[in-house]
């Protein structure tokens, strides 16, 4: 597989877990980096590991996202690739679920995805060039007790992902998914903070996977770097589970 060589990726949520994986992968296959989050610490770091320009960004903020991807554009050029990486995720029983923690999820995990889009997609088209991906979840599919905001976000991201498929394919640009299983990230250690809880999930669990591992955040990143590769220039609109066999839909 050829590599990004020209490319210019911008990936949201690249301070940690799967954005930063992804930031790494795209950087060894010869990418020019734009990077985004909100977590100033791990954002420098990341920007420093891969000698790439970064941008403290909110995603979920409207200004926040017009400013940082204008300050971006003038340091990297304008992207030809969007990774949507950045997510979050509260728990709560819908009877119990307070609505501040409910929209904040939403507003990270699906409008923060729009908002990113939406500021690259125009230029994307105008070029007739470009690749964007989503970060989703199994959880839009196959969803937990507790877990109604996220899996709400995320089957709304696969939605809003085929949307962009269908409104960028007569100009070449694609979009497509990738919904995780278990991955091993800051995000999953709050719930399972061992290894051993963390195996048993995999083995043991409702989410277990056929498999029985843990995926790592660059199990995702290998993904990502197909579906944003020119030779996947035919694949859009399409869901990508990278799960080891835990959902099969």
């Amino acid at each position: 597989m050829d590599k990004h060589e020209g490319a210019i990726a911008w990936v949201t949520g690249a301070a940690s877990g799967i954005g930063r994986a992804v930031a790494h992968r795209l950087a060894e296959d010869g990418a020019t980096l734009g990077l985004l989050d909100v977590a100033t610490e791990g954002l420098t770091e990341t920007a420093r590991q891969l000698d790439s320009t970064a941008v403290e960004c909110d995603i979920a903020d409207e200004g926040s996202v017009e400013a940082a991807t204008r300050a971006l554009e003038e340091r990297t050029g304008a992207p030809s690739i969007l990774v949507n990486a950045a997510g979050i995720s509260m728990s709560g029983l819908v009877a119990d679920h307070d609505e501040a923690s409910w929209h904040r999820v939403l507003d990270v995990n699906l409008s923060g995805a729009f908002h990113m889009t939406r500021a690259v997609l125009s230029g994307m088209i105008e070029r007739r060039n470009g690749r964007v991906v989503n970060i989703a979840s199994g959880s839009a599919l196959r969803v937990s007790a507790g877990a109604a905001a996220y899996a709400a976000s995320k089957a709304g991201l696969i939605a809003f992902t085929k949307a962009v498929a269908v409104e960028g394919a007569p100009f070449g640009v694609t979009a497509n998914a990738v919904a995780p299983g278990l991955v091993d990230t800051a995000m999953t250690r709050r719930l399972m903070p061992t290894d051993d809880a963390l195996l048993a999930a995999a083995t043991s669990s409702p989410i277990a996977n056929p498999m029985g591992v843990v995926l790592t955040p660059e199990d995702i990143a290998h993904a990502v770097a197909f579906l944003c590769h020119p030779a996947s220039g035919r694949i859009t609109g399409q869901v990508l589970h990278v799960n080891a066999g835990a959902l099969m839909p």
